[in-house]
């Protein structure tokens, strides 16, 4: 029996200095292992504390973007303010120059209007241009003064004088496609 007891105490004494050694290991491994969960949640902090800050700039860029896009149509609206959209025109009624054209077109409207007093800063076709006779060509045309064309627009509003040389033509303000 003691020499049972001394087996039992010699595999008690084996077993105990393993679970040490396994235990010892084991609290090494959890140090280290914890040593890696600070290092991961230090970084996870420092990465939250950019993309904050990430997120702040980009409200601040989108805040910019917003503001620059509202003075670039404000710009562009400004910038059609003398412009007098032209729909409608025969291609035949525009063959010669179109200064021509909307200068007659303009003293119809306003018969007061002399060829000297209407001033054109530009006077272009606008959209594809039309290869066949029958079909309608829009033009586009910048007075030099704004007054001229509110009273043009104007008299075309109250006097219905749509027509002209034929056919009915639109006349309106140029707007930006923002406002459309």
């Amino acid at each position: 029996m003691e020499q049972l007891l001394g087996v039992l105490r010699d595999d008690l004494s084996a077993l105990r200095q393993e679970l040490a050694t396994t235990v010892k290991e084991l609290k090494g491994e959890v140090t280290e292992l914890g040593q890696r969960v600070d290092t991961v949640e230090r970084t996870c902090d420092r990465q939250e504390e950019e993309l904050d800050h990430h997120r702040q700039e980009i409200i601040a860029l989108q805040d910019s973007n917003r503001d620059l896009q509202y003075r670039l149509d404000d710009l562009e609206k400004r910038s059609r303010r003398s412009n007098v959209h032209i729909g409608g025109v025969p291609v035949q009624a525009i063959m010669g120059p179109l200064e021509g054209f909307v200068i007659r077109l303009f003293k119809h409207v306003v018969p007061a209007l002399d060829d000297q007093d209407i001033i054109l800063d530009h006077t272009h076709r606008t959209g594809r241009p039309s290869q066949s006779l029958g079909q309608l060509q829009d033009i586009l045309t910048c007075l030099h003064y704004y007054k001229q064309k509110e009273q043009i627009l104007t008299e075309v509003h109250d006097k219905n004088t749509k027509y002209f040389e034929g056919p009915k033509l639109y006349l309106f303000q140029d707007l930006s496609s923002q406002t459309l």
